[in-house]
C-alpha cells in the first residue's frame, strides 16, 4: 500500500517555507522511510479547522501494513506540534482513503 502524510496546520502556525518545513518535519518522520512530495490541496471535509490549502505532504511508497498501523500509533503517541496530521492510503484503484 502507498501512504500519504498531510500536514495541516494549527491555528497560529504556519510555515511557508518549503525547506523549513521539510526540516521540521524529517525530523519528526525520522523512523520512516518517507519521501517529499511538495504540497496538495485537501478537501475541506477532511480538514479539522477551516480550510487551509495548500497541505505539505510526505509519501511512504509500498508501506507494509506493519509500518502503517506503527505510523498511526506514533502519530497518536506522538502529536506533531502545530499541525494535525491526515494518512491517506492510495494507489489500490479507488483513490485516497483516508486512515487517520
Amino acid at each position: 500500500m502507498n501512504l500519504r502524510l498531510c500536514f495541516e496546520n494549527k491555528a497560529g502556525v504556519n510555515i511557508d517555507e518549503a525547506d523549513v518545513f521539510r526540516h521540521y518535519a524529517e525530523n519528526y518522520l525520522s523512523g520512516f522511510d518517507v519521501k517529499w512530495a511538495g504540497s496538495i490541496s485537501v478537501s475541506h471535509v477532511d480538514t479539522k479547522t477551516r480550510p487551509m490549502e495548500p497541505l505539505w505532504q510526505y509519501l511512504i511508497s509500498d508501506a507494509s501494513t506493519a509500518c502503517r498501523d506503527y505510523l498511526i500509533e506514533y502519530l497518536d503517541r506522538n502529536p506533531m506540534a502545530g499541525y494535525f496530521v491526515h494518512v491517506y492510503e492510495f494507489g489500490n484503484g479507488t483513490g485516497d482513503h483516508k486512515i487517520h
